[in-house]
């Protein structure tokens, strides 16, 4: 689908909560959904502040995502500290809804979610592509608790929503969420992360498709696609093939098997990402964009690590605490 990749890690209130209501267990940004690509068409740091490089030197890399390592990656959560976070945050909303009257158990043991930029791509290897477009659906499926469901009222407390809990305590500002968010802020910690770290991960990927050299590889690899038999403009475009792949499912149930077709499709899109090279050109374009645009947005993007380290150091003595500030 080339879905939105796991990435930054970020945990907000409303992602919280849409983890709760699915019963979603992966500490990640959510399952993929039939989105294309991040910031497919619409990038949001603009053209000019993110300019099209002419022409970079292309590095080879593999098939791997571990070896993709882009320059945005060292300003997110890894995959491990975004569980932890999100735990430390669900063990502190657990402990602030008791204190409300409720009996609300979030689970505080979640497992990482895939590499940040597992979805990237596309399918890029020979396992992947058995499974069609969907082993990226698969893989960030929960699979861990059952699919909790909140009341109203728990809803409203969770959120913030609510002026009392049921035994008449005051929800504090924000909800239950809110307040163990700003618990793991506190001493310099954050679990938001700015924006632009994210706006940059997004543009890179939308914007390098307008570089010629991009382009000019998303032809060949057209090209090699055709001569297999099969017509798609970019490798983009299999994926969001509603003949070819059907709708995304919604929530927590099976993801279904890839069709012969679909697999067909998938393995020639493999195959032709090697022939032409793609892989390296793309990322390399990318990494050169990311690079180029950390150095403008570098007072912003300067504290970030260090709020990061502090943050997980807040989560870790959450945990140790049993939902408890340390």
């Amino acid at each position: 689908m080339i879905p939105k990749p796991h990435r930054l890690g970020r945990v907000t209130g409303p992602l919280l909560l849409a983890a709760v209501l699915t019963g979603a267990a992966t500490a990640c940004d959510g399952p993929p959904t039939a989105r294309p690509h991040p910031g497919a068409g619409h990038p949001t740091v603009s053209a000019a502040d993110m300019p099209l490089p002419a022409r970079v030197p292309v590095t080879s890399v593999g098939a791997s995502p571990t070896a993709w390592q882009l320059p945005m990656d060292a300003y997110q959560y890894t995959p491990a500290q975004s569980a932890e976070v999100q735990g430390a945050v669900y063990s502190l909303a657990n402990s602030c809804m008791r204190d409300l009257g409720y009996s609300t158990d979030l689970p505080t043991r979640l497992h990482p979610g895939p590499d940040h930029n597992a979805f990237r791509y596309g399918p890029v290897t020979d396992a992947q592509a058995a499974q069609g477009y969907r082993w990226m659906l698969r893989m960030a499926a929960p699979d861990g608790a059952g699919a909790l469901t909140p009341t109203s009222e728990e809803y409203g407390a969770l959120l913030g929503k609510s002026r009392q809990g049921r035994n008449g305590r005051p929800v504090p500002t924000g909800g239950c969420l809110g307040s163990a968010r700003g618990t793991l802020d506190s001493r310099g910690g954050r679990v938001d992360l700015p924006d632009v770290i994210r706006a940059i991960a997004d543009d890179s990927f939308a914007l390098s498709q307008r570089t010629a050299q991009v382009r000019t590889v998303f032809r060949a690899w057209s090209a090699c696609m055709r001569r297999a038999g099969y017509r798609y403009p970019d490798p983009t475009a299999p994926a969001r093939d509603k003949a070819l792949v059907g709708t995304a499912p919604s929530g927590t149930g099976p993801v279904p098997a890839a069709g012969p077709r679909e697999v067909a499709v998938a393995r020639a899109d493999v195959a032709c990402k090697r022939q032409v090279g793609l892989l390296s050109v793309w990322y390399s374009v990318e990494r050169t964009m990311q690079t180029e645009a950390a150095a403008r947005h570098a007072a912003q993007l300067a504290p970030v690590p260090a709020a990061i380290a502090r943050t997980v150091r807040n989560a870790t003595a959450v945990l140790t605490a049993g939902g408890h500030p340390g």
